[in-house]
């Protein structure tokens, strides 16, 4: 969602509260006031509209692969639209504010990569189903993005409390980042087609839809650059996805895990374990971040906010120390010189990366995926908008993973020195 389509649907759109993060971090324990582009006073009670509608199932278990929508049993109250259309009157004190944060997280993710794509992005179910089912909780450790519906479970936290996703924007943004993945990508039709790496490369970028539609809040941008002073390496709710608590996360996008270090994706798919398959995304969802950091660092750099030296030293590379007192304290004064520049820059990196993830998602074919494929794709997009201008550090950044051994640097016979060869 560009910054241009936020002033679009700002006035004419609805308004809905959104926490940023899961409400369980100090920093976002208050909700966010969103637009969203569905015309004012277009959605009813639940919220429902033409593309999917919300239901608080009074004891429902999760949904299997037998069950039939739609959901016919008990339900609490629908969530109501204030007199001007609105749905930003409702606090975290009322029950009905977890079907409204449902489906305003939904619609602002819709929103944010319908406008990369440039286009509506249809529902994968559709043939069967007109409209998503939204259920906000069940009592179950999970959630979940099935044929027609999306439900949230709970996570546990430090004290073994169970924690609602319906509350927790990353996950919520993951489980649509699987629909997307599913409408554009598609699944392969014949099950020797279906591979690991396409399985991994599903978590892989639903990962990176929460990653990014997180930093469309100005709160928690804001909260990212000031918290890290700017350099994204250090830990934080960035790289922390799906975080439940102060130590506790679902999965960690600054992460520095390498293929050999995951399960051979040689092995049957139905071999792996749902952990096993969550770490084979980790190297693809690593790669994406590093290059998010470096294109965020181009742009510090273009507006002279920092030294190529630091961003240099700063980079992913086998001998770099991320959290050196030094490389910390050169960014702290960096920062403190130009706050805003750091957040033009690290907007600008979000675009570019949502950008070329999108459009990469439209080159593959769901039939054989290999994360070699993905990279090649990623490749091709970011070669045809920005030319070669970013072309040797993405390669850079797929060798260090171990993607791609085919790619070479240009001029080079071996990555960049700031990189691991393989």
């Amino acid at each position: 969602m560009s910054v241009d389509l936020d002033r679009r649907v700002r006035g004419v759109g609805t308004k809905f509260k959104l926490y940023a993060q899961s409400p369980t971090l100090a920093a976002f324990q208050k909700p966010e006031t969103v637009w969203v582009s569905s015309p004012k006073g277009s959605l009813r009670a639940g919220p429902e509209d033409h593309r999917m509608y919300v239901v608080d199932a009074v004891d429902k278990p999760h949904y299997k692969n037998t069950d039939v929508l739609p959901y016919r049993g008990a339900r609490r109250a629908k969530a109501e639209p204030g007199p001007d259309g609105h749905f930003d009157h409702l606090t975290p004190e009322d029950r009905t504010f977890w079907s409204a944060h449902c489906f305003g997280a939904v619609r602002r993710v819709l929103d944010i990569w319908e406008d990369y794509l440039g286009t509506k992005v249809p529902w994968h179910f559709e043939p069967y189903y007109k409209r998503l089912e939204i259920i906000p909780w069940v009592d179950w450790k999970n959630a979940q993005f099935g044929w027609g519906f999306m439900e949230a479970g709970y996570g546990l936290d430090d004290k073994g409390d169970k924690r609602p996703f319906c509350l927790n924007f990353d996950v919520l943004a993951h489980e649509t980042g699987h629909s997307l993945v599913f409408s554009i990508v598609g699944f392969p039709n014949r099950p020797e087609a279906l591979t690991a790496e396409y399985r991994g490369f599903h978590e892989s970028a639903s990962d990176l839809v929460a990653l990014i539609s997180a930093l469309h809040f100005e709160s928690f941008a804001d909260h990212i650059l000031a918290q890290t002073k700017g350099n994204l390496y250090l830990k934080s709710a960035l790289n922390r996805i799906g975080e439940l608590s102060r130590t506790r996360q679902i999965r960690s996008a600054a992460n520095p895990m390498k293929m050999h270090q995951v399960a051979d994706t040689q092995r049957p798919h139905t071999d792996l374990t749902g952990k096993e398959l969550h770490t084979l995304a980790q190297p693809l969802t690593g790669a994406f971040f590093d290059i998010l950091v470096d294109i965020y660092q181009e742009k510090l750099i273009e507006y002279g906010a920092l030294s190529p030296e630091l961003a240099d030293r700063s980079s992913r590379s086998e001998a770099a120390d991320l959290d050196s007192p030094e490389i910390n304290a050169a960014y702290a004064k960096a920062y403190e010189d130009a706050p805003y520049t750091f957040r033009e820059a690290l907007a600008e990196a979000r675009d570019i990366l949502g950008i070329r993830l999108a459009q990469t998602w439209h080159l593959l074919s769901p039939a054989h995926l290999t994360y070699g494929k993905v990279a090649r794709a990623f490749l091709t997009v970011d070669r045809r908008l920005s030319g070669r201008r970013y072309q040797d550090m993405i390669i850079a950044n797929f060798h260090w993973r171990q993607i791609g051994f085919q790619f070479s640097v240009r001029g080079l016979s071996k990555p960049p020195s700031n990189k691991e060869q393989h």
